[in-house]
């Protein structure tokens, strides 16, 4: 028996111990906003962070590297520890201080409720005023509205990044940004390169598109194209489509969410029954605004988070959690503990993805709606979603990128100069000095992982091309593409390097071509 099976036996039941247990206590801060909640997380994350912070174990895993086991999958649990170390072996009190700041700013965004007309308002109330008022001095109110949490977070924000960045430094990083991409196994210039490619090959439909969207924003609101700015979108960040948003969410305002859920992924060879009964599907005071799967022990207790209302974009995000949860569901139940995880977020992105998309495909809708030409409309909107998000992202991954290499820049000049250059999106007046950026979650509690949303995207529309030449199926929700996709992309969990997974499923490296034939 190799050295480091026997040293699995011992650390990995501490790992599984710990890590339960932080999960276990995130639940109960994202579900209640609890102070106390938020103290006792800090000091698990701490915990657990410190079993990878042993430099006499790190030092055995470097020696076993170069005398690795046999065994395939002792091999990739080595090399899944090796990288948990590395980004753990910075000095302990950084550690600390890294836990103690992220449960603070998790606890402000569960929190805050930003206040309009003197009164408080969620992020569901504030996005349906964005939908539906007509008055433009009424809709610039409201999004500044919306961006108030980024002055109250964009302190704690930046004293997490610089942590971040001594921990990296500490480590031989240049910066916390560069580190993440390495501890992720992706090669930073051809995530760029992929990015950029993406970018310039649908820049001629996306020019079309910004045209039209503000054509028809201007006729809408009865200003100039000149005078609109972000107020005149649907949602604060731009990142969605503006022009049937209210129209589609009547579409859907009398479908049973959950039980259309359901049954979509019953169809495909899913009982969600069960992570349903676990979630949190709807808003109250102190809850995360947000949706987000949780697997709290590795094994069966799989969780949804949600704050559901009738519409689209609550329909869509429901499939799209419910696609994370079925996919952890299908992990091959012989994979050990190190192994029965995704191996990045882009693999399971691309399934969230591609389920959140079907309430937009007309085969899903027929069967819940009957008008023919709303459903016209939601496909139209989806290829609409997909060219504005892709600008989305490359906004959000320049911008980390640029924030890590130096957080002592005009940030708010950068976010509005990258928002120019590629949402084509006109800064509003009086923004000089504000904090807006900071008013987006994933900057500070989701560092560094925007990007997976698009390379899962591309992923996504490989996977659809896939199924339809290897199954003959273009409707997901069938028996036939559930075996596919459990088979090819759910059992092998974290036994194969993302990119490996991805040429697993698709025989092919993954690529922005199916996405480009599909949207562009």
């Amino acid at each position: 028996m190799h050295p480091f099976e026997s040293f699995l036996k011992d650390f990995v039941p501490e790992l599984e111990k710990k890590s339960r247990r932080l999960n276990q206590v995130l639940w109960i801060l994202e579900t209640t906003g609890s102070k106390d909640a938020a103290d006792l997380k800090a000091d698990l994350d701490t915990e657990y962070r410190l079993l990878f912070n042993d430099e006499s174990v790190y030092k055995k895993l470097l020696e076993w590297e170069k005398n690795p086991p046999e065994n395939s999958e002792l091999k990739r649990q080595l090399k899944i520890l090796l990288l948990s170390f590395k980004e753990n072996m910075c000095p302990k009190e950084i550690l600390k201080k890294i836990s103690l700041k992220e449960s603070e700013v998790g606890l402000s965004y569960a929190c805050f409720r930003p206040k309009l007309d003197g009164k408080e308002i969620s992020e569901n109330e504030l996005r349906e005023k964005m939908k539906n008022e007509k008055d433009p001095s009424k809709r610039k109110k409201i999004w500044e509205v919306s961006k108030e949490i980024g002055k109250e977070l964009a302190k704690p924000i930046l004293e997490l990044v610089h942590l971040r960045n001594e921990g990296a430094k500490s480590l031989g990083y240049p910066d916390y940004f560069q580190m993440q991409l390495g501890l992720q196994e992706v090669d930073g210039k051809w995530l760029m390169k992929t990015l950029d490619d993406l970018g310039s090959k649908s820049d001629a439909a996306y020019a079309k598109l910004i045209t039209n969207i503000e054509s028809e924003l201007s006729n809408r609101f009865h200003v100039s194209k000149e005078e609109l700015g972000p107020w005149a979108w649907s949602e604060p960040f731009c990142q969605e489509d503006p022009l049937d948003s209210k129209v589609l969410d009547d579409l859907v305002s009398d479908v049973d969410i959950l039980k259309s859920s359901h049954t979509f992924f019953h169809e495909m060879g899913f009982d969600v029954n069960p992570i349903l009964d676990r979630s949190d599907m709807y808003e109250r005071e102190g809850k995360n605004q947000h949706a987000f799967c949780i697997n709290i022990d590795r094994r069966d207790d799989i969780r949804t988070l949600n704050n559901v209302k009738p519409s689209i974009k609550w329909y869509e995000t429901v499939l799209h959690e419910l696609g994370h949860a079925v996919y952890e569901v299908g992990f091959d139940e012989k994979l050990p503990w190190l192994l029965r995880a995704p191996p990045h977020m882009i693999t399971t992105e691309a399934m969230a993805l591609i389920c959140g998309r079907q309430v937009y495909k007309k085969h899903f809708l027929e069967r819940v709606v009957k008008d023919q030409n709303l459903m016209d409309k939601a496909e139209r909107s989806l290829v609409r979603r997909q060219l504005i998000f892709s600008r989305w992202v490359l906004v959000m991954t320049y911008f980390e990128a640029e924030l890590y290499r130096d957080p002592s820049q005009d940030l708010n000049k950068l976010w509005w100069d990258l928002v120019g250059r590629f949402q084509k999106v006109r800064a509003p007046e009086g923004r000089k000095g504000c904090m807006d950026w900071a008013a987006k979650y994933h900057i500070g509690l989701a560092p560094v992982y925007y990007f997976s949303y698009l390379l899962g995207e591309m992923f996504a529309s490989g996977i659809q091309k896939s199924i339809k030449e290897k199954t003959g199926k273009e409707i997901l929700n069938q028996k036939e593409v559930g075996d596919f996709l459990r088979a090819k992309l759910f059992s092998p969990g974290a036994r194969l390097s993302w990119d490996k997974l991805i040429e697993h499923t698709l025989d092919e490296p993954l690529s922005s071509k199916a996405w480009l034939e599909e949207f562009s």
